[in-house]
């Protein structure tokens, strides 16, 4: 529904199904309440909390102690909990200490994220994607397959795949790096000041430490962004 957050939608279809939505995990719980459970606002359905009402009694911690799920006596769902809304992970993610993950966040594939991170809102990971300590992948941020160094800034709005990139980098808004010929060939890349068939028709870039990427800018496939350059605006990036 245009103009309606997920959150407040569940919430509406919760109300309609007789269910109240608590937004704070941490809520003391009263001993009258039938049932907790958290779950992602991504997923949620009433039809999935009148599944979960016919579970058995118990309770659910995740490592850190905090309550995932808590089932009392009754039979009737009465309060549920929405958990980080819209975090979905197909494969595995793993987070360093005080990475945070925002929602919207998609992964699929594997991704290693190192410390002090921020992922979303609404980013999308594919494939393996490594990312060093103290990096940000934004809003609208898709990357696949990439390998990112320490403290790199890909904010908002932006495409890498197939690619590495350095240390200290930023992506101005917009910023793509393209892994794919439109003749579906196999990629060329400088190597040694010869250019040199890879034998890979999905290439993206290789990009040094220190890069300074202007807004939309495109950076062709299988090209080296030499350590310390920077782009204006606009460029297509072709390399020499």
């Amino acid at each position: 529904m245009a103009g309606v957050s997920i959150a407040a939608y569940c919430a509406s279809r919760l109300r309609e199904a007789g269910f109240e939505a608590v937004f704070n995990p941490e809520a003391a719980v009263t001993e009258s309440a039938a049932e907790v459970v958290e779950v992602s606002m991504h997923d949620f359905s009433p039809e999935a909390a009148a599944w979960l009402a016919s579970c058995g009694t118990g309770e659910v911690r995740n490592e850190e102690g905090r309550l995932l799920a808590r089932k009392g006596p009754g039979t009737g769902l009465s309060r549920v909990f929405s958990g980080r809304p819209g975090v979905y992970v197909l494969g595995s993610l793993r987070v360093g200490k005080g990475t945070v993950v925002m929602p919207g966040v998609v992964v699929e594939g594997s991704a290693w994220v190192g410390d002090g991170c921020r992922l979303g809102p609404n980013c999308h990971l594919r494939g393996y994607v490594s990312m060093g300590n103290g990096c940000v992948a934004g809003q609208g941020v898709e990357l696949k397959n990439c390998i990112i160094g320490d403290g790199t800034f890909i904010p908002h709005l932006s495409y890498a795949g197939d690619s590495i990139i350095g240390s200290d980098v930023n992506f101005g808004a917009g910023t793509v790096c393209s892994n794919f010929r439109h003749d579906g060939g196999e990629h060329r890349m400088m190597a040694a000041g010869r250019l040199e068939i890879t034998g890979r028709n999905k290439l993206g870039a290789v990009i040094g430490d220190h890069v300074r990427l202007g807004a939309s800018t495109v950076v062709l496939p299988g090209r080296v962004v030499p350590p310390g350059a920077w782009t204006m605006p606009g460029e297509t990036f072709t390399g020499t």
